[in-house]
């Protein structure tokens, strides 16, 4: 099929974003003609997608942009669809893309939301009585609205009123083929960190910011070593921003000689060698969407150790994961030293379900075919034409 007869699929977000690199080639591999529309060109090119790049109204560069830029006139955007010929936009975020991609007055569109901003910002201060109408102006303009998994699509339909058929859950996952984990990879990851074969491993791999709850993590991996002097703990910064009190914790922490600190970002053969290496997960944030950290570590078979939260419990039950109350760093200790007591048993009995759970129910390629049909019918009630030059008749 000839370029110009391939239904054309605008996605308008963060073009650094990790999930982006790996979304947008799987939906270009299903068929769609796919541009990626950004303030924040990637570093490299993006298997089959075409990349259109704005510039901040208010600001010299994007590193410095703030929100005001995406309240700023949306010409720049509206004229960038129509020169593309894009025939359906697809935001990611409520508040800031997708506020902008509203304003343009384009139709179709596709709302790819978060947590944070459909759950969180529209709820919490005084940025509630913004955010809270701006959202659901937006995603009531939509012809549907992807959310994280199926408890955000239950809160975005009960908190916004919109019908049930319209917000539809995408729980992206992983890429399988880049998670090749194998006995040698794990082997190799254990002695790059001077980790015994046998010793229990406990991996924190989300970051460090307040979101991820380093001050129940960080304490809790502590009295873990202490009380366990066979196991391990790897924590993952990402480089991400974290407070004077989380610094210190952190500090304490990677004085430890059997905790392993890593503060910095992980290229992707890096970060599958954390988790090959790796027999427990803790992801503990009060909120939460499907997380890929946690599908990343169960398809490696780490076992989960998660946050009782309802997006937890949307995906995990108690017969794959291990469940501890927010902010209790006492309680994930002791969660902590029952799997550990456990963990032959455990592994036998919970890894091998786990990874083969992620394989049927959430990958980036089976939730490409999903949404790639999700656009083709949203196209289609749009009264999508397909385009076919003189040349190609």
């Amino acid at each position: 099929m000839p370029d110009d007869a391939r239904l054309h699929l605008a996605y308008f977000g963060n073009g650094r974003s990790y999930h982006v690199h790996k979304w947008l080639p799987a939906l270009a591999e299903e068929g769609l003609r796919v541009s990626l529309f950004t303030f924040h060109p990637p570093d490299a090119p993006l298997e089959g997608v075409e990349v259109g790049v704005l510039r901040p109204a208010f600001h010299a560069s994007a590193e410095r942009m703030t929100w005001i830029d995406f309240a700023a006139p949306a010409g720049p955007l509206r004229r960038l669809l129509r020169e593309r010929g894009v025939d359906v936009l697809m935001p990611s975020y409520a508040t800031s893309y997708g506020w902008m991609g509203l304003r343009t007055g384009f139709d179709p569109i596709i709302v790819n939301t978060w947590t944070y901003d459909v759950s969180v910002y529209p709820f919490e201060g005084l940025r509630r009585f913004l955010f809270r109408p701006l959202v659901g102006r937006v995603l009531r303009r939509a012809r549907a609205v992807l959310t994280d998994g199926g408890a955000l699509a239950e809160f975005v339909r009960t908190h916004y009123r919109l019908p049930a058929e319209k917000v539809i859950p995408a729980l992206w996952g992983i890429r399988l083929a880049d998670y090749p984990f194998t006995p040698a990879l794990r082997a190799e990851a254990r002695a790059a960190r001077g980790i015994p074969p046998e010793a229990p491993v406990v991996i924190s791999a989300r970051g460090v910011s307040d979101w991820y709850a380093p001050a129940q993590v960080l304490p809790a991996f502590r009295r873990l070593l202490d009380a366990r002097p066979d196991a391990h703990v790897i924590v993952l910064t990402l480089e991400h921003e974290r407070s004077a009190g989380t610094q210190a914790l952190l500090d304490a922490l990677a004085a430890h000689p059997r905790a392993h600190v890593v503060d910095r970002f992980l290229t992707k053969p890096e970060m599958c060698a954390a988790w090959a290496a790796a027999d427990v997960l803790v992801s503990v944030p009060p909120h939460d969407g499907i997380s890929v950290g946690i599908l990343e570590g169960m398809y490696a078979g780490a076992i989960p150790v998660v946050s009782d939260i309802p997006s937890n419990r949307s995906f995990l039950d108690p017969d794959r994961a291990f469940f501890v109350p927010t902010g209790d760093a006492e309680a994930l200790s002791e969660t902590l030293l029952r799997v550990l007591a456990g963990l032959p048993r455990l592994k036998v009995e919970l890894a091998p379900g786990n990874r083969a759970w992620v394989r049927e129910h959430a990958s980036v390629e089976s939730t490409a075919r999903q949404v790639a049909a999700l656009v083709r019918r949203v196209a289609a009630d749009a009264g999508f034409v397909v385009r076919i030059s003189y040349a190609d008749l």
